[in-house]
């Protein structure tokens, strides 16, 4: 299995690990990150036509979902038995994939071994 992303799905991800980098270290709201995390999402036609690597794609689907599936803390009703999410979970699922979008990247840095 290939574990080298190619140079097009590295710089496509720059935008993904920016955003959500803001968002983990708090220096974006919440609202703010959704707007723009789902704008940038819904538009990138590399994502949507199945481009990216498979992991890549995989991580960023599951954290679309988490983002869907994201309640305002003023909302948030405990008692409610749905899938929603609080937004310190939601932070805390956002490093999460950050930390994997990382590390694909920085293995796609690393050259392969050479065979003998």
């Amino acid at each position: 299995m290939e574990t080298h992303i190619r140079l097009l799905d590295r710089i496509h991800l720059q935008k993904y690990i920016y955003l959500i980098s803001l968002f983990v270290s708090e220096q974006i709201e919440v609202a703010d990150f959704e707007k723009v995390f789902l704008e940038i999402r819904n538009e990138d036609t590399y994502l949507m036509s199945g481009l990216f690597d498979e992991s890549v794609g995989r991580v960023l689907g599951t954290f679309y979902l988490d983002v869907s599936d994201h309640t305002p803390d003023d909302l948030f009703d405990p008692n409610n038995d749905t899938f929603d999410i609080t937004t310190d979970e939601l932070r805390r699922r956002a490093s999460e994939a950050l930390g994997k979008l990382k590390d694909i990247t920085s293995e796609s840095f690393s050259r392969p071994s050479e065979k003998k």
